[in-house]
Parts: C-alpha cells; sequence; structure tokens
C-alpha cells in the first residue's frame, strides 16, 4: 500500500477471545493480509489461561484453502509462498486492553482489527472501552467490526465486497490519511468500481479542500448534510447501506467527549458495518 507520510498496512494484529465475533475479525485481518503480502499476528488474550486451544479457533490452512488460495492439505510452507507471514501468541494480563497494548510495544502494528461489543448507558461513559482505549493510544489504523455483523469480507469465499464506502471529512481533524488509506483499500480490496461518499456536516462553506487520489476504481462523491455530526453519518451509512465507514481520528477532547467517547467512538459504537479509524498526521 502506499507509503505517503508513513501510511502503509503491512504489519496487522488481530486480537481474539475466541468468540464468533471474532471470527469475522479473523477473516478480515486474514483477507487484508493476503491483500497486501503483509504479516498478521493473531494474539490471544487471556486473565489466566497461558496456552489457549487454538483448535476452537478457525485454522490458517483451513480458511485459505476454502479461499482457494491453498490447495486442500497445505503445510505451512504454502502459506509462506503466499507471500504472507502468519503467527499465533498469547498474553496473560487482567485487562484485555493493557495485555494488547503490552504486546504493540514489543511488536508494532499498521493497522488493529478488532471486534467489538455494544455497550450502552451509565457503564458505557464511566468505563472506557476495550475498543476505544486500544484506538486512542496506538498510532496504527483501526479496523473496528461491529459484533452480530458480516462485513465487506465473506467467510466462505473470501470475496470482498467494497462497492460502497462513506468517509466523514471536516477541517479538523486532517481528512487525508482517511483519504489515502481508502484508495489503497479500494486498489487491494475491490475487485470492481467503489462509491466513495465524501460526507460533509455543516455549512458547504467550511468543506475542507482534499486532493483525492487518482485511483480508476473510486468514485468520489460529494455529500452535505447538516445537524449533528455523529448522527448524520449514522444516518448516511444506514440510507445508503455502506460497507464501510473510514475516518480520522485525533482521539479524544474535552470533558464532555471524555464522558461520551470521541466522534469515531460513538460511531462505532451504533455501526452496524466495519469502522477503520486512521490517526491523524503528526505535524
Amino acid at each position: 500500500m502506499s507509503d505517503r507520510y508513513g501510511i502503509s498496512i503491512g504489519r496487522i494484529l488481530h486480537p481474539t477471545d475466541f468468540s464468533h465475533g471474532s471470527e469475522v475479525a479473523f477473516t478480515h485481518a486474514l483477507r487484508l493480509c493476503c491483500a497486501t503480502n503483509g504479516s498478521l499476528a493473531i494474539l490471544h488474550v487471556d486473565p489466566k489461561q497461558k496456552h489457549p486451544d487454538w483448535d476452537k479457533y478457525p485454522s490458517v490452512r483451513e480458511t485459505l484453502s476454502r479461499w482457494q488460495l491453498l490447495p486442500p492439505q497445505a503445510s505451512r510452507s504454502d502459506v509462506a509462498q503466499l507471500g504472507v507471514q502468519i503467527t499465533k501468541s498469547s498474553v496473560i494480563d487482567d485487562s484485555p486492553a493493557a495485555g494488547i497494548l503490552q504486546y504493540l510495544d514489543q511488536h508494532p502494528a499498521d493497522l488493529l482489527v478488532l471486534a467489538t461489543h455494544p455497550r450502552h448507558g451509565i457503564d458505557r461513559w464511566l468505563q472506557k472501552t476495550i475498543a476505544g482505549r486500544i484506538n486512542n493510544e496506538t498510532d496504527g489504523a483501526t479496523l473496528f467490526i461491529p459484533f452480530g455483523h458480516s462485513g465487506f469480507v465473506d467467510e466462505q469465499s473470501g470475496k470482498c465486497r467494497l462497492k460502497k464506502i462513506l468517509l466523514p471529512v471536516d477541517r479538523d481533524p486532517d481528512p487525508s490519511p482517511a483519504v489515502e488509506v481508502t484508495a489503497d483499500l479500494i486498489r487491494a480490496l475491490s475487485p470492481g468500481p467503489c462509491e466513495v461518499r465524501l460526507l460533509h456536516v455543516g455549512d458547504s462553506a467550511g468543506q475542507p479542500t482534499i486532493r483525492l487520489p487518482n485511483e480508476d476504481r473510486a468514485k468520489w462523491k460529494w455529500v452535505h448534510r447538516v445537524g449533528s455530526a455523529v448522527t448524520a453519518i449514522r444516518e448516511e451509512a444506514e440510507q445508503e447501506a455502506v460497507d464501510l465507514i473510514v475516518m480520522t481520528t485525533s482521539g479524544r477532547h474535552g470533558f464532555f467527549d471524555a464522558l461520551r467517547g470521541s466522534t469515531t467512538e460513538q460511531v462505532v459504537e451504533h455501526a452496524s458495518c466495519p469502522v477503520l479509524a486512521v490517526h491523524a498526521w503528526s505535524d
């Protein structure tokens, strides 16, 4: 993928708790790894179990064989011939977020792929979500896969369906990182044209100036809405049945955001499709 200003998705980390939601996230992480010829680290975090039962989790080789990327009964060397590197490891920690962050200190990643579970009410205000904490305390991008949804990668065939992407934009934070990564994803994953809806919420005079990448399969379309940014993003995503939301995030700002979560976290909490959070460029 593009390495402009350090943007790349070569090293992928997929933390898992062996739930079904994590299986869907695993499918996306593995497909992205194959599409980018990168590396994938599958990490199990458990407060007690040092050696998890990996038989409870999908087999990498069986999955790649089902996708017809490998022959039946493929060996580990066959996986390496695909140009990818895949590892499995585990960390013991009472806090899943702390365990993942500790692992990242030793093994940096460009992209985290996480399954998310909904949180609501006062518990959502008083306790940070694991996904939100990881996103706010890491520099790499994070792909959130909402629990109970299949996402944009078919588990059985490995085929991608990226036909429509929603990309909320504003002057702050600079949307350029999200725009660049969106073009990279389309280039790597989309078999055909993909409509990218550049959503600006507010007065059209405040629309940011964006240099759009030259990618033939990306069909850029401007959309304007008024009102709450979070509400506008949710309504646009639902009405247009988008396959993915891509957002530039700069973390949390101020007391009320600490309670409610950042705009990205609020979108992730209610999204019915995957959300890719891309950190703003550092000055």
